[in-house]
């Protein structure tokens, strides 16, 4: 089947220029600079503190509140305009379910790309000024955050074109956020559970290989934290009493793979259900 770029571009850009003139993007953009910088200052005591303890104080929070962001920028995407009646409008001209898919996720993408480049490009920049070290680190970061709201765009993008209501698809978008909240401590759940004499704190200082793989397969927020250490180099996480080292098999490279197919393997489900939809 062959794909018309110009009508991918031409969703795209009206996604686009719809969350602009929305002030959308300078809400978001906004949000990651006041967040980055207040938790710098909060990190350094009184004054900025470096990139890296930046994003180590940071990271949590970026990972719950991107998703969230990505998730109602996609939810309403193929459910709300088949309410309103606009989807019939869209496809009754010559352009293809793919090519509406696809552009919307650009569109949107964009939208989220292009905020959290300003917002914390922007903050970065101010942090710079008082330390310059780990820019490339920092810039990881970046594009890590950015990859974990295309995940999120992607999966609530694909429950909008598989169900028939907007509600609906809301209520799969938060389900599928709390789930990648969650499945990290119900796995640890599962190995406490189930290894006689272990405690919490002997299980965060050995973690089982099988627990550390499962983590980074199935927790969106886990991965998105550990790659973004990974791209400061850093390989052991010391918090609260607890020290986390990452095994030698979980690698930058091979995270980025995982990220890849959390976003593809979505979108093709997605084109599969809106295909068969009956519009």
């Amino acid at each position: 089947m062959a794909i018309n770029f110009n009508n991918i571009k031409t969703i795209a850009k009206k996604e686009f220029m719809d969350n602009l003139r929305s002030k959308w993007i300078m809400v978001l953009t906004i949000i990651f600079i006041l967040l980055t910088l207040v938790m710098s200052f909060v990190q350094g005591g009184g004054g900025l503190s470096s990139m890296e303890v930046t994003v180590v104080g940071i990271m949590a929070i970026a990972s719950m509140l991107v998703p969230i962001i990505a998730i109602m920028l996609g939810y309403n995407t193929i459910t709300g305009e088949a309410e309103s009646g606009s989807l019939l409008v869209v496809l009754s001209n010559p352009i293809t379910r793919l090519e509406v898919l696809l552009g919307k996720f650009v569109g949107l993408g964009s939208v989220l790309s292009t905020s959290i480049l300003l917002g914390f490009g922007i903050a970065g920049i101010v942090i710079m000024v008082e330390d310059s070290s780990n820019v490339s680190g920092y810039m990881i970061f970046m594009v890590l955050t950015i990859l974990l709201g295309l995940m999120f765009l992607s999966l609530s993008m694909c429950f909008s074109s598989l169900l028939k209501r907007t509600v609906m698809s809301l209520g799969a978008g938060i389900g599928i956020y709390f789930w990648g909240m969650i499945i990290g401590t119900v796995l640890m759940g599962v190995y406490l559970a189930t290894t006689p004499g272990s405690d919490l704190m002997s299980m965060a200082n050995n973690m089982p290989d099988w627990m550390m793989t499962s983590m980074m397969l199935l927790s969106p927020m886990d991965m998105y934290q550990t790659s973004t250490m990974l791209g400061f180099s850093m390989t052991s996480l010391s918090t609260g009493g607890f020290s986390v080292s990452l095994p030698d098999y979980i690698t930058l490279p091979r995270l980025l793979v995982i990220y890849s197919v959390w976003i593809i393997v979505p979108m093709i489900a997605g084109y599969f259900f809106f295909n068969k939809r009956d519009i």
